[in-house]
Order: C-alpha cells, then structure tokens, then sequence
C-alpha cells in the first residue's frame, strides 16, 4: 500500500472510532450524580434527633442504582434552625430535616403532621400517615408554599418538662415563662403561663440567666448533653402534649419533581429505615438517662391527676379553637380523629393492659 492509501486508510479509520465512540453509551465522570444540599435541624451530636439524618445518608448509600449525592449541613451552617421551611419554600436549600411542628405560626395545620397533646403513639401516627390519608393531607397543604413533605423520623413520648420549682397546681403554671413548642405551648398558656419558643442551642443560657423559668424539649437521652439538669431539677412526666413527633425531611416542590421515580422511591426508602431507626433507638436509650438524672440530684415527678384532667381539657379547648380558626386545621384534625375512632375498638380489645 502507498503512502496515500496508507492516510487515507488510517483517516478512515479515525473517522470509524470516533463514530462509534460517539454512539458508545457515555459513562459519568466520577462524582457524577443528582446533588441535593439537606440542612439537618438538629446537631449531628444530639442524640437520635441528630443521629436520625446520618442514619438516612448512611442509608442511602448503601441503596443502589438511585445517582443522589447527599450533601448533609449541621444545624444553624446554612439557615437558623426556624428559618428551614422558609429557605425550602424559596428554593435556597434543596431540602432540610426537622420537626413540622416548628412552623406552626405560618401553617397552623402543621402541628396535625408534627405532635397533638394526648394524641397517638407512633404506631397509631404512622398507620394514619401512611393508610389513613395523613400524607395526601400533608402534601395538599404543602404544595401551595412550593414544598413536599416525607415523613423521615419519628420518635417515642417527650417528657413534660424542666421547672426550677415544683408545680403542684394550675397556680403553679400562672406568670411562669416556658420554652415550649407545638400546640402543648398553646395548652400552657391557656391555662397562665406565658410561652416562647427556642432553638436547641438557645435554650440552656436562657434558662441559666432565668430569661425562662421552665422548658420542654425532647426524651430524657435528647435532653441530657444540652445539660438543662444543671440549673432545673424538677423533671416532669408523662409526655402529654407530645405521645410522640413525627420528622420530616421537607424538599422545595421543583427540586422534587426534578428527581426521576427511582430517586424519589430511594429517598422514601431511607426515611422508612430512618422510622424505624428513630423509634428504636429512641426507646432503648432512655432509662440509663433517668438513672444519669437520678444521681444528678433530680427529682422526677408525675403530673398529679387534677392537673393531667386541666391539661386534657384544655387540650380540647385549644384544638377546637385550632379548627375554628383554620379550614385546613379542622380538615386534617378531623381526619385523625376519624382514624382514631375507626382503630379504637380494635386497640382497646387487642392490646392487655
């Protein structure tokens, strides 16, 4: 062959490779992949609350075929904690993970999705979630503010409380300032006190100056490293105005959309592990916590009987208030008390007590 046979040759040769290199399917370059910016609400150090978003990244890591990079923010790194809803809505951060009942002033209805006072425990929540419409009724709401909610989290009974002083009585609660969230706060002030609501990382200073006299803000194991015992050492149970919280991990609306079905079904995935994850290792850390505070020199009460009746009363009170006020209110709560009535003759038989 000649030297011009030779390049025409090689030319064609070329021009073959580089037409099949052209339709070979292209394969990402490393690090290649839908990337989401989540903002957890909680420090990554707090116990479960923290713990629940690591477990869901952790989760779906080891879940294949879905191309998410998950790119995790501390509480407080990119928006304040009370701020998250606000910057998924306005599409600043992809997403964030926290507790629903935090947006309480802007979407009264919320706090349905979140924690009622007397309300379910986490099984019962969940079964009304996941089989008894709660989340078409979550998203409905949410849709009109540019967000979806999944639920990613829940968590067992709180405890009532830190009080400086005991409270033995209704005039007990009258004048005292409470850190209090949710529709519990709103119980409270109904019957004196006055309530506000804090982030995790402000409340331990505002205790200590006596800008509060009293908080709530999570299971005994939440509460003891923001180390509350310090300086209030009356502790108070049961739980009452929140049996037990639901998370979510909230997306702004077009970030959502913008994942394919796999993506969506992998992070839904996650979540549900991140359930079952909240719940379980909320349970099992709790009674060392109560023997922490024991030695600390706290004493931990009961709510006496007249006061747990004020509560529920008051509780009733502010829930229909609540539906009064708010159609999207009234529908959700509605809903929930209509699964609840459907599950209580089968749980007050099914169960030994």
């Amino acid at each position: 062959m000649n030297r011009p046979t030779r390049v025409l040759a090689r030319g064609g040769a070329a021009l073959l490779l580089v037409g099949l290199l052209a339709s070979w399917p292209a394969v990402p370059a490393a690090g290649a992949g839908t990337r989401i910016k989540i903002q957890s609400g909680f420090g990554f150090s707090v116990p479960v609350l923290g713990e629940m978003i690591r477990h869901f990244e952790q989760r779906m890591q080891a879940l294949p075929g879905h191309d998410l990079r998950i790119r995790l923010y501390d509480a407080g790194k990119l928006v304040p904690t009370l701020q998250i809803f606000d910057a998924v809505s306005a599409g600043k951060i992809d997403a964030g993970f926290t507790f629903p009942g935090y947006w309480m002033g802007k979407l009264p209805a919320v706090t349905v999705f979140g924690s009622v006072p007397f309300g379910p425990e986490a099984p019962e929540y969940l079964a009304w979630l996941h089989e008894g419409g709660g989340l078409e009724l979550w998203r409905e709401l949410y849709a009109a503010h540019d967000a979806v909610p999944v639920p990613c989290g829940v968590i067992p009974p709180e405890a009532s409380g830190w009080f400086r002083a005991p409270i033995e009585s209704v005039d007990d609660l009258r004048g005292k300032k409470i850190r209090y969230a949710g529709l519990g706060g709103k119980v409270l002030e109904k019957l004196g006190a006055s309530i506000t609501m804090l982030a995790a990382g402000d409340i331990f200073l505002s205790l200590e100056r006596g800008v509060i006299d009293a908080t709530e803000y999570s299971m005994p194991a939440v509460d003891q490293p923001l180390g509350f015992y310090k300086v209030a050492k009356h502790y108070y149970f049961p739980g009452w105005h929140q049996p037990s919280s639901l998370m979510e991990l909230v997306f702004h609306k077009p970030a959502w959309e913008a994942l394919t079905p796999a993506q969506q079904a992998s992070i839904e995935t996650a979540c549900d592990a991140t359930t079952l994850y909240g719940l379980t290792r909320g349970t099992a850390i709790q009674g060392p916590a109560l023997a922490f505070y024991r030695e600390e020199g706290v004493t931990i009460h009961e709510w006496p009987p007249e006061l747990m009746t004020r509560f529920r009363e008051a509780s009733a009170e502010v829930m229909d208030e609540a539906s009064a006020e708010d159609p999207s209110f009234r529908k959700a709560w509605e809903s929930l008390k209509r699964f609840r009535a459907e599950h209580r003759d089968w749980a007050q038989r099914a169960y030994a007590r």
